[in-house]
């Protein structure tokens, strides 16, 4: 999904060897700082990289009211990195010997004497304390408070959607509770927000796609049309049913149905007709909906900030996710959880209530929330530590890495991006990033090739005797889209890519510069996500003339990738008999097995382009505008390539139909 934010780089890096988090090397660089008597320490950096001198407007309002939320370190950070490492690798004699949230507590969570340490201290300030729970306090307070509280100064800074708040220095307690405290945030509001893609949103305006449309790979051909690759074009197919993309995954062939298994789906906001719109799906394409209680939906108290975070966007992504997931695994439970808002804050709220109830084994998130670095320290420790607890828990946490590839601002869809960088949480060491590909299947149903994702729009020419420009080149003004995916600036090499990613790969930093040594690659595992061979989705759309009706949508991305592969692993997890937890050192000791099929942008023999041709109304929501015909060429994702062994954009590869059963 794509994020609006700004580039941060060089920021803390994870050690390899431990995984060791940011937010342990954060505590270790403060605690050092000093220990002089009534000093005070340097804690997670809160300044994000777009206050730059440049755009500062000056001193905040000293009058102005702050929010803030101050995260507690709990006991022992190093024993749960520790933990959560032995717990999730198979050669470990604890693999998989999980703790309650009750037990997490106990062992790793903040001590009661903690959270009056660090309650006294707030309050001493003349900071309000609003709020507490296990995990963080809420304070408020005026700007000059907040200042004095926590040791910095509070600017206003501009941006294109106008000014925000930052600090300009680093935030600092005291050294006392130093230990205490994990991180600060709320003393920034610059834009950060996750992205798909105050009152619930009312429906959605309806996406039509154009025909004509083929049922499988090569089905129509395009005549009348400049030739494609040597020969007449292949018409886009029209999207996979449930029922076809079961068989294109082999899944027809399977006793694995993701039985006694939850998934958790989150989102921003939660659509009023997700249970109708599914079972109207379900009905249609000949397959059973949800059973009684198999899809729930957690809601908050009231959604906040629905203008700016897209409000009913995030309707098409439930649509996807929740139907992705029944698809591959009709019979796994769906638990879907919505934020308030797509704010971190909200998110990290939804997480840790599933963190703290167990509420799913499997939490598959089609969202970024920033491209690498742009969140602050402060704010990424929080999700570090989450991710961690999960893996202690024996809950994993898989993310879309995005659509746009590695973010070039040249393309024209890295939205926010200053650079060539990856996205966030996918790159996390504790998180499973699922790529893309392109899925073709032939006449039988069955896959015919997978392509790495990665799409490159060659538009027709005005006298319709050519396509502009030649296939398979102008990037990057011709790219369309593709897997998220390549290397972090923020993390070392994880132990569980030491032996698969290629050193020369794990070295080759975003700006060109070489790594002194292997950081972390993503994505890690790729499931079908091209729009071009993506599936339909059904829900209630708000058409043209206002009515209210279902449709059905073709939709990929990897918002598509990341349920299809959540599934999966509710087969896989189903097939185990136990739970997966934090999956990839069990991803990566399959990977060169029958587990994985291994994609490349050139299935069929190098120089050998394939692609589709496509008619889409200049309007999308409109099937009354004019019909713009274009060719996408597969296989081109800009500097991410699909080659043979692990890739930047397809990870160890696509699962097999030997992979479930392979737990």
């Amino acid at each position: 999904m794509r994020v609006t934010s700004n580039n941060r780089a060089g920021l803390l890096a994870l050690t390899a060897a431990a995984m060791v988090p940011a937010l342990v090397a954060a505590l270790a660089t403060g605690a050092a700082a000093s220990n002089e008597a009534g000093a005070r320490t340097a804690i997670a950096d809160a300044r994000p990289t777009a206050a730059v001198a440049a755009d500062d407007r000056g001193q905040s309002d000293a009058a102005a009211p702050v929010d803030a939320r101050v995260y507690l370190t709990g006991r022992d950070p190093r024993g749960l990195t520790s933990f959560a490492t032995a717990v999730s690798d198979p050669h470990s004699p604890t693999f998989k010997h999980y703790l309650s949230p009750t037990q997490f507590g106990a062992r790793f969570g903040p001590t009661a004497d903690q959270v009056r340490a660090v309650r006294s201290w707030l309050s001493s300030t003349g900071l309000t304390v609003t709020g507490a729970n296990e995990h963080y306090l809420t304070v408020h307070g005026s700007t000059s408070a907040t200042q004095a509280a926590f040791g910095t100064t509070l600017h206003n800074f501009a941006a294109k959607s106008g000014t925000y708040r930052a600090p300009t220095g680093p935030v600092t307690v005291p050294a006392a509770i130093a230990a205490d405290v994990l991180s600060v945030t709320g003393l920034d509001t610059a834009p950060h927000r996750a992205q798909p893609h105050d009152a619930t949103p009312g429906p959605e305006p309806v996406t039509v796609r154009a025909d004509p449309c083929s049922q499988y790979y090569g089905e129509k051909k395009a005549p009348g049309y400049p030739a494609a690759y040597g020969s007449t074009g292949n018409w886009t197919t029209c999207g996979f049913g449930p029922k076809e993309l079961r068989k294109a995954y082999n899944l027809d062939r399977t006793r694995l149905t993701g039985r006694g298994v939850t998934v958790a789906v989150v989102d921003a906001y939660a659509s009023p007709t997700i249970a109708a719109d599914s079972d109207t799906y379900y009905r249609g394409h000949g397959m059973a909906s949800f059973g009684a209680g198999q899809l729930t939906q957690t809601v908050p108290a009231q959604y906040t900030d629905v203008t700016n975070c897209g409000g009913n966007i995030w309707y098409d992504e439930e649509a996807i996710d929740i139907q992705a997931v029944h698809t591959i695994a009709p019979d796994a439970k769906v638990a879907y959880m919505a934020a308030a808002s797509c704010n971190d804050p909200d998110f990290i709220d939804v997480f840790n209530q599933i963190l703290d109830n167990h509420s799913a084994d499997i939490v598959s998130n089609s969202w970024s929330t920033a491209v690498d670095g742009s969140l602050t320290a402060s704010t990424r420790d929080v999700y570090e530590r989450i991710f961690q607890q999960g893996a202690a828990e024996g809950i994993g946490f898989y993310f879309a890495p995005g659509d746009c590839g590695y973010n070039d601002p040249k393309t024209g869809c890295g939205a926010g991006s200053t650079g060539d960088q990856v996205s966030y949480p996918g790159d996390s060491v504790w998180a499973t990033a699922v790529g893309g590909t392109s899925l073709a299947t032939g006449p039988d149903g069955r896959e015919k090739f997978q392509i790495g994702w990665g799409t490159q729009k060659s538009k027709l020419s005005a006298d319709r005797t050519a396509w502009t420009p030649e296939p398979g080149t102008g990037y990057p003004t011709s790219y369309g889209s593709g897997s998220g995916g390549g290397v972090s600036t923020l993390y070392a090499q994880p132990a569980y890519q030491r032996q698969v990613v290629p050193p020369a790969l794990a070295k080759q930093l975003p700006d060109g510069a070489i790594a002194a040594k292997p950081m972390r690659v993503s994505p890690d595992v790729a499931a079908v996500a091209d729009n071009n061979t993506g599936i339909l989705v059904g829900q209630s759309q708000l058409y043209p003339d206002g009515s209210l009706r279902y449709h059905e949508t073709r939709w990929g991305g990897t918002s598509l990738a990341t349920p299809v592969f959540a599934g999966i692993q509710a087969l896989a997890q189903q097939s185990a008999g136990t739970a997966i937890g934090f999956a990839n050192p069990q991803i990566y000791i399959r990977y060169d097995t029958p587990n994985f099929e291994d994609v490349t942008d050139t299935p069929l023999g190098a120089n050998k382009l394939l692609g589709v041709v496509r008619n889409d109304y200049t309007n999308v929501h409109d099937p009354s505008s004019p019909i713009a015909t274009s060719l996408f060429t597969f296989g081109h994702n800009g500097p991410l390539h699909a080659t043979a062994g692990y890739d930047d954009v397809t990870g160890v590869g696509a699962p097999s139909a030997k992979y479930a059963d392979s737990y």
